[in-house]
């Protein structure tokens, strides 16, 4: 998709398999009076993914075998639910579940379990996007969803796929959670996988981590639950009725809000795919005094159809420097899009200023950035505060414990870095587990910790040049 060219056509350009409403571009920078706006908004290409054919076949090959060779553990009737999403991140913040099963059969119709179209047609799991190759390279785990016994892997196959070609192979693994249930975890990273088959394995023990391989357009977990050879929906609703394989069931995410927020210097240009997932523009939030062209990025999810946009851009003072509203040109809901803005601005006084986005009516962003005497004033600052917490708070024994940073996805950082998060799980004050990721979340697997034993999480939070300060989260097991 690189270099795809842009056509214009009643108004609209298309970028690739990007739609790009184009609006106001900013006057040239050298003048002195505020101008400028959204430039485009982007509607991101919605995710699809499969297994290619051939391999497809030999995943099913490799199942029919186990089950063969494992007949009473494959027969086995036992009580089945999963108690946690196996992907590292909060879902609704950044991590996007945005297709389920598709419950309708009918070609060309969609349906999720609660009869909307969060899904495409013919889908067959459940796919959870992380928001960009930078995440990807940084590293966001996977997780066996249950106990079981590992299946089927396959590693070292390309990760960085933003195409859907079906003669792609995906890095993968299943598997056999019991009582016929087989769990299907594709797309992972090259040379990520990190167990064997036969190998036994407990809930919330890593299995790789989250990437783009074979047939796929968008970093991202597919994770599909299959019995006695055919794929299910585990949530349930008024479009596939019946019990829950959810512990808990969360409802589908539709509530609008902002996964990710920069400055740049100057226009940021993004043409297509490839551009959007690596997300290589500079980021800032420091200005050197002067007239400047500033640029913005927002990266949204479930903005609605016709949704309108109030900014204003605030002096150190509180006087509005800039302020413009309009609407979207987006005709219906979109799941994933990315505005972007440019403006020319006088910033002629030293200071905090402060950027301020309504969308709808609500503010979505409020953030500050300075302006500098000098460019040897611009200086890199590390990630702000965040907080850690543990849940469950008061565990017992064989559960899995989720370690959960609380911070802004639009202000993780002051200079609106890309994130990653070191987590250090100590049991009795022995590290037992320790990774870096790009992740809010991080989980410590089943079984790891006895009754009485003290766990903590410490997380520190890093950019590429610094790092921020560390938060603990504590707690001890009790026996069940």
């Amino acid at each position: 998709m690189a270099g795809s060219a842009i056509r214009l056509h009643g108004g609209i350009a298309i970028l690739g398999c990007f739609l790009a409403v184009v609006s106001s571009v900013p006057a040239a920078a050298e003048t002195r009076e505020p101008s400028g706006g959204l430039v485009a908004l982007v509607e991101a290409p919605e995710l699809k993914d499969s297994i290619a054919p051939d391999q497809l076949a030999e995943v099913q090959a490799a199942i029919a075998a186990y089950a063969k060779r494992n007949p009473a553990r494959a027969g086995k009737d036992e009580a089945y639910s999963y108690s946690f999403f196996p992907q590292a991140g909060i879902l609704g913040r950044d991590l996007f579940l945005n297709n389920y099963t598709d419950q309708d059969p009918s070609s060309g119709l969609i349906r999720d379990f609660d009869c909307s179209e969060y899904t495409y047609d013919g889908h067959q799991g459940h796919d959870s996007l992380i928001r960009s190759f930078r995440e990807q390279a940084i590293g966001v785990p996977v997780f066996a969803a249950r106990d079981g016994v590992v299946v089927q892997t396959h590693d070292g196959e390309p990760d960085m796929n933003t195409v859907w070609d079906s003669r792609n192979r995906a890095n993968l693994v299943v598997v056999d959670h019991g009582g016929g249930y087989f769990g299907w975890y594709l797309h992972l990273k090259r040379d990520s996988v990190a167990v064997s088959p036969g190998q036994v394995v407990t809930a919330g023990t890593q299995l790789g981590l989250t990437g783009s391989s074979g047939f796929s357009d968008w970093p991202h977990l597919h994770f599909e639950t299959q019995k006695d050879g055919r794929w299910l929906e585990p949530s349930a609703g008024p479009c596939r009725p019946g019990e829950s394989l959810w512990l808990s069931q969360g409802p589908v995410l539709r509530d609008f809000y902002v996964a990710d927020f920069y400055l740049a210097r100057g226009e940021i240009s993004i043409p297509d795919a490839e551009t959007f997932f690596l997300d290589e523009t500079a980021r800032t939030a420091t200005f050197v005094k002067g007239v400047e062209t500033v640029g913005l990025r927002a990266d949204l999810r479930n903005l609605p159809a016709h949704a309108t946009v109030h900014l204003r851009i605030l002096t150190p003072r509180g006087k509005v420097a800039y302020e413009d509203e309009g609407m979207f040109e987006n005709p219906v809901l979109d799941h994933l899009a990315l505005a972007v803005f440019a403006f020319a601005l006088n910033l002629d006084a030293v200071g905090t200023w402060r950027l301020q986005a309504e969308i709808n009516g609500d503010l979505a962003v409020n953030v500050p950035f300075r302006v500098v005497a000098t460019t040897k004033q611009v200086k890199n600052r590390p990630p702000n505060r965040i907080t850690a917490r543990l849940s469950p708070s008061k565990p017992v024994e064989g559960q899995v414990l989720t370690c959960e940073v609380q911070t802004s996805l639009i202000s993780e950082d002051p200079d609106f870095d890309i994130v990653s998060y070191r987590y250090e799980w100590r049991i009795n004050n022995r590290v037992v587990r320790s990774l870096t990721s790009a992740a809010l979340t991080d989980l410590l697997p089943a079984g790891m910790a006895k009754p009485k034993d003290r766990v903590s999480c410490r997380v520190v939070p890093a950019d590429a040049k610094s790092l921020g300060k560390a938060a603990v989260a504590m707690t001890m097991v009790e026996a069940q």
